[in-house]
């Protein structure tokens, strides 16, 4: 009866259409006529985006601040990476960029290292949190304790008998230390951990003060240079060395880190900045858009560039080499149901779910793992630096899986067939290709029921608040401990496209390889985006609260992600086409959309995509002209909080939340 149900189904694909039929030749037209569609469809969507993308470069997000002065700070600062040991002061590096930008900058200051600082108040916390907890306990122990010497004492026997609580007690020391009251204890340990911290800021201050004002125009003791602006470019140039030859000679700054932050006058100061090579030497002053002030990672902004670079290297090396152990899962779990008894009732479930739901199990946690290397392994310096990592490799192993599902064959496997016997690997891959479609079909099928209703439900809240928050008694829990229960999961505190847009891109990828093969796919995988537009919408406008606007970044992965589809789906339908002896017509089809779809990539490309990352310069400048005007015209004047706006928080010590 499966074997029926299969071959019924097989009969509702191309494989009904006998070889060397001219009945091909339509279904050939009809996928033509979808991809033209498509990349029209792309075109009209870049149009729109560009407009918007540039909008975003020169006016930057408008929830940022309600005053217009910090969000000009935003939109005019960069930040600069590698910065060299001898230029670590707020005044070398501003006269760097003076010298190279003369009478273009605001200000520039670098980002001190707090991590010493941080370790002190990360173990302060850690007593706060101690403490409450004990207070908590003991405040509610003594509230029962009166309780029932209040109203218990008088019910009788059927009351159970309350001690009077003792006030809690810790080890002073180690193991085999006096005890101590607890709450002292922890009082005293925190006033030193309070007086450390005052010290450890005081440090970072004295220091800040004292070397801020070091310039390199000035010999120390020297008077002020007042010809700033004339600055000649080519005294710079002797301190623009190799950063090796730097790190081999200097010694790092104890307080400052290798990133600073510049702001210039006008955008398109800025833009020159970050759109050009200031030192033509690797990893030496690199410029960039600074990241959104909400959107920073602060324990990661003073990762060297080039260490980010090569932890980035190595574990994008440990993943790709994860891909291949990946094809070999999907084809263990493959091949174990195949081996099943077909006698068993279950097997017809068995076969067409088990493997489906398997794969989507383990693709459901990938993100996470994805999330944690690239935050706390490679340690980029933004959450949508994270956020881009995730997306891009979630991707990767999600089409992987969605490849080797449609060949249902290991990497070791497929070589060794193809190395033996090529016509039958070729054969057995087209049969096995058009089969292969009830498991993605299934896959779709999941991700339209199970991934997308967990979005909606949000699995993890769920989770933390009916399964673990019923087993915990409140009452003897701190407030902190209170306020960190009902605040949501870290990885639902925003929307992550990491975690989502990739389920899209495989329903997307998977219709369009059985579009011209099985129609029934396309039926399904429109509920799927039918569903998933539903649930996105819904969790974007009444659940999720972005860290900050992300400038349209996803559209760029979604044009390559349209572009892979295309070139994916030419590649097996020539493949079929050949299969079922339409040689000439196969190759046509594939010379010829290939290279339609390649000069469309190529246009896109050039016309779009390079000119929308970064600001034209004269949109620019039509953008700073128009601001010139509205500041001469109103009364707005800087209020002084937008230079705090890249230091560490930690640097507010109202940050510190000292009260216990």
């Amino acid at each position: 009866q499966d074997n029926q149900t299969l071959n019924g189904y097989v009969n509702r694909t191309i494989n009904v259409v006998p070889n060397g039929d001219i009945k091909m030749t339509w279904i050939v037209i009809f996928t033509c006529l979808l991809y033209v569609f498509i990349m029209r469809r792309l075109w009209f969507e870049w149009e729109v985006f560009i407009q918007l993308r540039h909008k975003f470069l020169a006016s930057g997000d408008p929830s940022f601040h309600k005053s217009p002065t910090y969000l000009r700070t935003y939109r005019n600062t960069c930040m600069v990476e590698s910065v060299p040991q001898e230029l670590r002061s707020d005044r070398k590096l501003k006269d760097v960029f003076e010298s190279l930008f003369p009478g273009q900058i605001e200000r520039a200051e670098m980002v001190i290292n707090t991590s010493d600082l941080e370790k002190v108040l990360k173990k302060r916390q850690k007593l706060i949190g101690k403490y409450d907890s004990l207070s908590a306990r003991y405040m509610y122990e003594s509230w029962r304790y009166d309780t029932w010497q209040r109203d218990g004492k008088n019910v009788g026997i059927c009351t159970n008998h309350v001690s009077k609580p003792m006030e809690p007690k810790v080890r002073s020391g180690g193991l085999f230390s006096k005890r101590v009251n607890a709450f002292a204890f922890y009082n005293e340990k925190i006033k030193e951990i309070d007086i450390e911290a005052g010290e450890e800021y005081d440090i970072l201050v004295d220091h800040r003060n004292k070397s801020k004002e070091a310039s390199i125009r000035l010999p120390e003791g020297g008077e002020e240079d007042t010809r700033a602006v004339g600055y000649n470019v080519n005294d710079v140039a002797p301190l623009l060395v190799p950063g090796r030859v730097r790190q081999f000679f200097a010694k790092e700054s104890p307080v400052f880190n290798g990133t600073g932050m510049v702001e210039f006058k006008s955008i398109v100061a800025k833009q020159s900045a970050v759109q050009c090579n200031l030192s033509g030497q690797p990893y030496y002053m690199i410029t960039s858009d600074v990241p959104d002030p909400r959107d920073l990672l602060w324990f990661n902004v003073g990762v060297d560039r080039y260490t980010l670079e090569t932890r980035k290297i190595l574990v994008q090396i440990v993943l790709l080499l994860g891909l291949f152990g990946w094809g070999a899962i999907v084809a263990f779990i493959t091949n174990t149901v195949e081996g099943m008894p077909t006698d068993y009732f279950l097997y017809p479930l068995i076969k067409d779910y088990l493997p489906a739901l398997a794969v989507s199990l383990v693709l459901l946690w990938l993100p996470a793992i994805f999330f944690m290397l690239a935050m706390h392994v490679i340690r980029f310096k933004s959450h949508s630096r994270c956020d881009e990592f995730v997306l891009v490799w979630n991707t990767a192993y999600r089409l992987t899986n969605v490849f080797l599902t449609l060949f249902s064959l290991s990497y070791l496997e497929a070589f060794a067939c193809f190395k033996e016997k090529p016509e039958d690997f070729v054969q057995s891959l087209a049969d096995k290709v058009v089969r292969q479609s009830t498991v993605l079909m299934n896959l779709v099928i999941l991700a339209a029921g199970q991934e997308t209703m967990l979005q909606l439900l949000q699995w993890r809240s769920l989770i933390k608040q009916a399964v673990l928050r019923p087993l915990i008694n409140l009452n003897t829990r701190s407030k902190r401990y209170i306020d960190s229960l009902n605040t949501a999961p870290a990885l639902e505190q925003s929307f992550l496209f990491g975690f989502f847009a990739p389920v899209l891109s495989y329903g997307l990828v998977i219709a369009m390889i059985y579009a011209f093969m099985a129609p029934l796919m396309l039926v399904i995988c429109a509920t799927f985006f039918y569903i998933a537009t539903k649930v996105h919408t819904h969790n974007a406008l009444f659940v999720y609260c972005q860290r900050c606007e992300g400038g349209g970044k996803i559209f760029y992965y979604w044009n390559r992600i349209v572009f892979i589809t295309l070139y994916s789906s030419i590649v097996v339908f020539f493949a079929i086409l050949t299969l079922k002896q339409y040689f000439r017509m196969g190759t046509a089809f594939l010379i010829i959309m290939t290279l339609v779809t390649y000069c469309f990539d190529k246009s896109v490309t050039n016309t779009f995509v390079v000119n929308s990352l970064y600001l034209p310069i004269s949109i620019a400048r039509d953008s700073d002209a128009k601001e010139d005007v509205l500041i001469a015209h109103s009364n707005i004047e800087r209020e002084g909080g937008e230079n705090f706006m890249y230091r560490n928080p930690l640097l507010n010590q109202e940050n510190w939340n000292s009260k216990i």
